[in-house]
């Protein structure tokens, strides 16, 4: 599938979920402010019934004013008369039970002229009616003679209608799970097609690189084979060179992909030793020798570490290192400066490899360590490699239970930093 249908899937589709996601939403807010509203209704019917019941009492000619809803869960009523609290309690619970009201509740008896609180309770959801009496007697003591309103608030209101619009809240959290069901999908599909696109530029690659050194090991032996004894020896030995080197760069290669598929299969077994990583760090350099020589290129080491001993498979950390110090060669257009320097730190050994090559661009510096992953260098093509040698490094670091990462701006040059410690 092309990108550009990709693109306009994801956008098909985004769209047409964001709209879902709208509409849903938007019922659900109505569902809720019918819900509240139905709510509100109910409380002041039954706070007004409450009050007409006080006043039949008190005084039967006085009419009873309209709740006031002050705050989303605070409602006030204005009796202006006597009030006795074990009455005011038992009228609450029939006029909300006989609304379906079964949510906790406080109430207040005020005092009209200053609104002082003399009496409060807390009435729960789950005390019946029919038990009432038997609760008053153990807990409410009659609130002084005068004149009186009084407050309900419900803490929990908003849960309760939330509880009363199930329906909805559960399909708004189902289409929520189908978003991210597809968020997820789309961005598996997308990993999907960029390896598939690093899979095609490393068959790319490796055909290139592959065959170089094939097409030059079969020039050289047909120029052997046709002259036979008649070629001098100096020539002879020259070609015999090419066929060593070139044998030995198809060797290098072809073990590279060869341990990039062990450790893909999960396979790769390490066999740790007693090491000296300046030891290591010797040998990589040296086997990268002739190279900098051959561009008068320089190596400052700065080998501080005073415990440099670590347990750790030697071969892969030695390529591993070895990865390193070649990137920091290739990736020098100029003369290549390396510096190489290891320090203690913590409970191992940090090493660092830097250079002032190209440097990396910041913005594509997460994917360094991608398996397959080049960095993009437009039409030019003067790095050999597969795209393996990082994805590599961090591989058998991890496997040691250490640490890689890299400092890198473009055209300033390159620094990796590596955590190994003593003991894995």
């Amino acid at each position: 599938m092309s990108r550009r249908k990709i693109r306009m899937i994801i956008i098909l589709a985004t769209v047409a979920l964001g709209g879902l996601l709208t509409v849903q939403l938007l019922w659900l807010n109505k569902a809720f402010k019918s819900e509240e509203k139905e709510f509100n209704l109910a409380v002041q019917v039954a706070m007004s019934q409450t009050v007409q019941q006080l006043l039949a009492k008190a005084n039967p000619v006085e009419t009873a004013k309209p709740v006031k809803h002050l705050t989303s869960s605070f409602f006030l009523a204005e009796v202006n008369a006597p009030i006795k609290a074990q009455e005011l309690d038992t009228l609450l619970r029939q006029e909300f039970a006989r609304r379906h009201l079964s949510i906790p509740y406080e109430y207040g008896i005020l005092n009209a002229e200053d609104d002082t609180l003399v009496f409060g309770n807390y009435v729960p959801a789950t005390i019946k009616v029919t038990k009432t009496e038997a609760f008053l007697k153990n807990t409410i003591q009659a609130a002084p003679n005068g004149y009186y309103n009084f407050v309900v608030v419900f803490p929990t209101r908003t849960t309760h209608i939330l509880s009363e619009m199930q329906l909805w809240v559960y399909s708004t959290l189902a289409l929520l799970v189908v978003i991210l069901f597809f968020a997820y999908i789309l961005y598996s599909i997308l990993q999907e097609k960029r390896l598939s696109e690093l899979k095609a530029d490393f068959i790319n690659n490796m055909t290139h690189e592959l065959q170089t050194p094939i097409t030059n090991i079969a020039i050289a032996s047909e120029i052997l084979r046709k002259a036979d004894s008649n070629l001098p020896a100096a020539k002879s030995q020259r070609y015999h060179q090419i066929i060593f080197q070139e044998n030995e760069r198809l060797k290098s290669q072809v073990e590279q992909v060869l341990q990039m598929a062990e450790l893909d299969k999960k396979a790769m077994r390490l066999t740790k030793t007693s090491i000296n990583v300046h030891q290591l760090l010797a040998d990589s350099l040296q086997r990268l020798s002739l190279r900098l020589q051959k561009r008068s290129g320089q190596i400052t080491c700065y080998l501080n570490a005073e415990k440099a001993t670590i347990e750790a498979d030697s071969q892969h950390l030695t390529n591993a290192l070895y990865n390193l110090l070649d990137n920091a060669e290739k990736y020098s257009p100029q003369t290549p400066n390396i510096q190489v320097s290891t320090r203690n730190y913590q409970q191992g050994i940090l090493i660092s490899i830097a250079d002032k090559g190209q440097g990396i661009r910041k913005e594509v510096q997460r994917f360094i360590f991608d398996t397959f992953y080049r960095v993009p260098t437009g039409n030019i093509h003067n790095v050999r490699g597969f795209g393996l040698g990082l994805s590599y490094v961090k591989t058998i670091i991890q496997a040691h239970q250490g640490s890689i990462r890299v400092k890198s701006q473009e055209n300033q040059g390159s620094c990796f930093e590596l955590y190994l410690p003593f003991r894995a």
